[in-house]
C-alpha cells in the first residue's frame, strides 16, 4: 500500500515545537519582553529547553540606582522593588566648594568667621540651612577703658565700658542781646556728659602716666534767628548752634603727670 508523504510530513511539522517562549498560554518571539514581577525584567531568550523544545524565558532582578544626593540616605519602600533618596541631613555649600553637613536642629560656626551660624531647620517637609550673620556695633578702642574690652561668647563682637558719656543736650530758650530779644523760643544745644580719665602706671617712665578728655563740642554750625527791640525795630541775630559733641582729649594737671611711683625691692 502507497504510503501518504505528505499526510505523513504534516503530521511531523504538527509535532515539532514552534521556536518561541510559551508563558502563561501565550507564545513570545525571541528577544520579546514577557510580563513578569515587577521586581524582575524577564525576555524571550535565544536559548531552548531540552524537554521542552521551546525557548526559555529567562529573568534579571531589577536593578536599583541606590545612589542619593549630599545630606540624603537610601531606604527601602515596603511593598516595592525599589527604595527611594529621602533626606536627612541640611548640606551647607561654602567658598571653595565645601560641605559640611549638618543635623536637624544643629547649629554651626564656621572656624574662621566668628560672625556667621548656619542652623538646619525643617521648612515645609524640606531640610532647609538657614544663614544668620551678626553685624557688630562699631568698635573704637580708644573709647574703651583700659582693661574692660572683651569678645562677646560667639567671638564675634568687640564690647567695652566706655570711658565717657557725652551727649548734646537740646534746650528751647530765649536769646537776649542789647535788650533785644527773640519772639519766640530757638534751640540752643549744649554739650552735657561725663568723659574718662585715667591714670596707669609706665615701666619705661617709672611714673603713673595719665589721660584726660572734656566733653565739649566737636562740630557746630551757624544759626540765624530775628529779635525785636525796645523801640520796635527788628534785627537778625547769628549764633552757635552744637551739632555732634565728644571727649576731646586735654592735658593732664601737671602734678599728676609728673607723679613717681616708688618700688621697694624684697632682701
Amino acid at each position: 500500500m502507497p504510503t501518504d508523504k505528505p499526510h505523513l510530513l504534516r503530521r511531523v511539522q504538527a509535532n515539532k515545537p514552534k521556536p518561541v517562549c510559551v508563558h502563561n498560554e501565550t507564545e513570545y518571539q525571541p528577544g520579546a519582553v514577557v510580563p513578569s514581577d515587577k521586581c524582575e525584567d524577564c525576555k524571550c531568550s535565544s536559548t531552548v529547553d531540552p524537554d521542552t523544545k521551546l525557548h526559555s524565558v529567562e529573568c534579571t532582578p531589577v536593578k536599583c540606582d541606590e545612589s542619593c544626593k549630599l545630606g540624603s540616605e537610601y531606604e527601602a519602600v515596603p511593598g516595592e522593588c525599589c527604595g527611594k533618596c529621602v533626606e536627612k541631613n541640611c548640606v551647607v555649600t561654602l567658598p571653595g566648594n565645601e560641605t559640611q553637613i549638618l543635623e536637624p536642629g544643629q547649629i554651626w560656626t564656621p572656624p574662621n568667621e566668628k560672625c556667621e551660624k548656619y542652623k538646619c531647620e525643617k521648612i515645609v517637609d524640606q531640610l532647609v540651612p538657614i544663614e544668620e550673620k551678626t553685624v557688630c556695633p562699631k568698635f573704637n578702642p580708644e573709647n574703651c577703658i583700659p582693661g574692660t574690652e572683651k569678645t562677646d561668647e560667639d567671638g564675634c563682637c568687640k564690647t567695652c565700658t566706655p570711658r565717657h558719656d557725652c551727649n548734646v543736650l537740646k534746650n528751647s530758650t530765649y536769646l537776649e542781646k542789647n535788650g533785644c530779644k527773640t519772639t519766640e523760643p530757638v534751640e540752643v544745644n549744649s554739650c552735657e556728659g561725663t568723659c574718662g580719665t585715667s591714670s596707669m602706671y609706665s615701666v619705661e617712665a617709672n611714673s603713673m602716666v595719665h589721660a584726660c578728655s572734656c566733653c565739649q563740642e566737636m562740630s557746630t554750625s551757624s544759626k540765624e534767628v530775628e529779635m525785636i527791640c525796645p523801640d520796635g525795630t527788628k534785627i537778625s541775630y547769628t549764633y552757635t548752634s552744637v551739632e555732634t559733641c565728644g571727649c576731646k582729649p586735654l592735658e593732664c594737671p601737671e602734678e599728676q603727670s609728673s607723679q613717681k611711683v616708688s618700688r621697694r625691692r624684697r632682701r
